[in-house]
């Protein structure tokens, strides 16, 4: 990819873009956050009601010392193996705790639902993980918006009932949460009632399809530039003491896929989408994301990874956990420096924070017996200082 054309793109993320998104969001051209919103891509079906007249005043909420999360991508096959994981997270949840989970994509594998009400929710979540009582936040993968087992992501309509599903009165358990395609997401409070963390969960299908989505809704003009544009103030107006990001395409991997910009570079004469490389989404994650978030979770490659911070994104850890489901080789296990890297492994990744500290341990399961091991263990201080965010 030459220099001129990162260049003229870059450009269109940080200025050019800015008039025309908001036009097309039906916002006014001045970047005014209170008039940023999600673009009505979907219609949730049930939205929640306010509180009703009468009912109690919940009590404040307690400053927290710290928070525990699972992340786990690539996980909705179904299959036995997506079990052994799940019951071995149930075991580090009931041991050492979690608050959440983080699902990085691929939920419903191969291509996704087709209702609210498809038997793909339970056979590929409810029903492996009905033993696990945490809610998870979910993140949309290619093969939730394909309608081919190859996952192209060519029809991301397929990516709103799995919104829908998040309102649903009728779904199995409470356990699902994708309030939008994308979103910003508070957990627990310090003491001077800032956010603990806020989570910020990207849509990356429509940005890196394989194949051309033909309806105009999930265009770069239409959706990939509000979404971009959207993220970075929702990020820049945070308080949160810790911001992590979530999206299912890695910004880099030593897996298959490779690195955002460079993405699938032996199989790119294969796609119709001219975002198949990931380019303009490698300036995305960069200008929403650089220097502002402590750490990139992500999926899509079937592989566990903690890969080490790069300029281009400051600080940031950056975690592939795609692993929970199906696994996969390494491409090229030197493309990128890491702390830990496993192939042909199933796993997950636990991660505990507190106020100034964050531990991160990565756990490998036997698909065969079930047995699991902890891997790699690593504690590492707050990549990103906690600073107030400068006024708007």
């Amino acid at each position: 990819m030459s220099t001129d054309r990162r260049t003229f793109l870059r450009q269109l993320l940080i200025g050019g873009a800015s008039v025309s998104t908001l036009a097309a969001c039906g916002g006014e051209s001045t970047l005014n956050n209170e008039n940023l919103q999600l673009p009505k891509v979907n219609q949730p079906t049930n939205p929640a009601s306010p509180e009703t007249p009468g009912t109690e005043t919940p009590e404040p909420e307690k400053p927290v010392e710290s928070l525990s999360f699972i992340a786990i991508g690539d996980m909705g096959t179904g299959n036995i193996g997506q079990y052994r994981v799940a019951e071995a997270m149930r075991q580090i949840i009931r041991d050492q705790g979690c608050d959440f989970v983080l699902g990085a994509g691929d939920n419903i594998y191969e291509d996704g639902v087709t209702s609210v009400d498809d038997n793909g929710f339970l056979e590929s979540f409810e029903y492996p993980y009905q033993n696990l009582d945490v809610p998870f936040y979910m993140c949309l993968g290619n093969h939730d918006c394909a309608s081919t087992i190859f996952g192209g992501g060519s029809d991301n309509q397929r990516g709103d009932y799995q919104v829908d599903y998040h309102y649903s009165d009728q779904r199995y358990s409470t356990k699902w949460h994708m309030p939008e395609r994308y979103y910003q997401q508070s957990f627990g409070k310090l003491a001077e009632e800032r956010p603990f963390l806020d989570l910020f969960v990207v849509d990356s299908n429509p940005l890196t399809s394989f194949y051309q989505d033909y309806d105009k809704r999930f265009s770069w003009k239409d959706y990939g530039y509000p979404q971009q544009l959207w993220m970075k103030h929702k990020v820049a107006e945070s308080k949160a003491h810790w911001k992590i990001a979530m999206t299912h395409v890695p910004y880099l991997s030593n897996g298959k896929h490779g690195n955002a910009g460079d993405l699938d570079q032996g199989m790119r004469m294969l796609f119709t989408s001219p975002d198949a490389d990931g380019l303009r989404y490698k300036l995305f994650l960069e200008e929403a994301f650089g220097n502002n978030v402590d750490m990139l979770v992500t999926g899509h490659d079937h592989l566990l990874q903690w890969l080490k911070p790069t300029e281009s994104m400051g600080p940031a850890h950056i975690i592939v956990s795609g692993a929970a489901g199906k696994t996969d080789k390494f491409q090229d296990p030197d493309r990128n420096p890491v702390y830990f890297q496993a192939e042909n492994e199933l796993g997950f990744v636990w991660v505990n924070l507190t106020e100034e500290r964050m531990q991160v341990e990565f756990y490998l399961v036997d698909e065969s017996t079930g047995d699991f091991r902890l891997a790699y263990s690593r504690d590492e201080t707050k990549p990103v200082s906690a600073t107030e965010p400068a006024p708007a």
